[in-house]
């Protein structure tokens, strides 16, 4: 139910959800067209019907759908709104939300190695009613952010899946088969939970990273992979040098040449925080158009190392770059515009330096393709599904902009970020309206989310 006070929607119809509804008026959409291209569009309208986008037409013609929807959100009012795509998360962790606190701020930060074993110890002693409240935490946050679509790397299908659905929110759902958490992940165990579905619910496998399995192993893997084709597959893979070590020591090769050998590059492969190889291995997974998750402030925080953005550009793998905020112990933020902006900081001295555009796709369009959904969202286009967030145009993250170059008020939206969406919405459903969520109540969620805190720290004795 959308909440009485935001005057901006004008219903038409007692239906608590509607079918049909008249984005009307819109001052400013942003998106990716067809050729992958970013448009700025003035004044247009857009039509959804059902889940799906059916229009994308200028505003003066949309005036014959106007007594025919249920529902119209006026665009227009009190200064306007931007429209953008929903954002993609190629890389999140949404059970370990409530670790929020218990790494992160200490005096001297860890590195990944060492904030994983401190994690692990309390990720073990987290009940499913820890995780479920966890991945609501989590996902209903993301949200807020501008979230639409989220890749969750773990082992808790039952908490990650019941969660999305009570926010609303799109999952993909990469089931751990080989954990440093979990020594019961296998194969099997993941089939098993790949018999669910929900529309707003795509499959994936996951491994922790490559060190988990022998060779044989992966070659298994690739063989049941091959037998899922709309599945993906997400590792941890080249995040520090001392995983790298140790797949070495494992297998005695580097990373990229075990997934060569195992033949699992492919464009259904997506890597993650991908900062440790080498320019061979590179051009390697640009060859095969592997999917790569960068995960700036993780790295940063962690100290993992510089990731190559400019070599993956050159070596022609730049549309395959998404964004991620990994979990809370690395970013306690889950919002993705300020990991585009890092980006935009990171790789300033780069061969190859992110542009706002660029930034701007490794969000959207390129986060969907990465994530294996490229041709259902990332884009305001017909004929895909209606995840949009709506954005106050009358905003300090946007003003002072040049209406004439409407490209400024990209550059001032990522460099400003950090605030959280008007409206948002997915699948042809608001969640968010003014800025509160339509189906979770979150003063409960927030008292569930420390009380359940409390309890895991007595009992792991943080």
């Amino acid at each position: 139910m959308i909440h009485p006070h935001a005057d901006r929607y004008i219903w038409q119809t007692s239906r608590a959800i509607p079918r049909s509804v008249l984005l009307d008026r819109i001052p400013f959409l942003v998106t990716a067209n067809q050729a992958n291209q970013l448009t700025y569009q003035k004044h247009v309208s857009v039509l959804v019907e059902g889940d799906t986008i059916t229009k994308v037409l200028p505003a003066a013609q949309a005036k014959q759908y106007r007594t025919k929807v249920d529902l119209i959100y006026d665009a227009a009012l009190r200064g306007g709104v931007v429209v953008l795509p929903g954002f993609v998360n190629a890389h999140a962790h949404p059970p370990m939300y409530l670790l929020r606190s218990t790494t992160l701020l200490k005096d001297h930060q860890a590195t990944t190695e060492e904030a994983l074993v401190y994690a692990r110890k309390v990720e073990r002693a987290m009940t499913l009613a820890d995780q479920t409240i966890s991945a609501l935490g989590d996902f209903t946050e993301q949200q807020k952010f501008g979230t639409t679509t989220v890749l969750s790397h773990y082992h808790t299908p039952i908490a990650t899946t019941t969660a999305a659905k009570q926010a609303y929110i799109r999952l993909v759902d990469a089931i751990s088969v080989a954990s440093k958490t979990d020594p019961s992940a296998s194969i099997a165990k993941a089939a098993q939970a790949l018999r669910k579905h929900d529309p707003l619910l795509t499959h994936g496998i996951t491994i922790h990273t490559l060190e988990r399995m022998t060779l044989p192993e992966l070659i298994e893997l690739r063989r049941w992979f091959v037998k899922h084709p709309k599945l993906i597959l997400t590792i941890h893979c080249g995040e520090t040098q001392t995983e790298v070590e140790a797949v070495i020591q494992k297998h005695q090769m580097r990373p990229v040449e075990v997934l060569a050998k195992a033949k699992l590059l492919s464009p259904r492969l997506v890597l993650s925080h991908a900062v440790h190889f080498t320019i061979d291995e590179i051009k390697l997974l640009a060859k095969y158009q592997v999917g790569i998750a960068h995960l700036p402030t993780s790295n940063r925080l962690h100290k993992s190392g510089q990731f190559q953005y400019g070599n993956f550009q050159i070596a022609g793998l730049g549309k395959k770059l998404a964004l991620g905020t990994d979990s809370v112990i690395s970013k306690s933020r889950l919002d993705l515009v300020s990991e585009a902006f890092q980006s935009k900081l990171m790789h300033q001295d780069s061969q190859h330096p992110a542009t706002f555009e660029e930034l701007f796709l490794m969000l959207t369009n390129q986060g969907a393709d990465v994530v294996g959904l490229g041709k259902t969202v990332g884009k305001i286009l017909p004929g895909y599904k209606a995840d949009m967030t709506f954005w106050k145009l009358k905003d300090r993250m946007f003003v002072p902009f040049d209406p004439m170059q409407p490209e400024t008020l990209l550059g001032n939206f990522i460099t400003h970020g950090g605030y959280t969406a008007r409206d948002v919405m997915v699948n042809g459903r608001f969640v968010i309206s003014g800025r509160r969520h339509n189906l979770v109540n979150e003063s409960e969620l927030l008292t569930q989310l420390e009380d359940h805190h409390q309890a895991l720290r007595k009992r792991v004795k943080l």
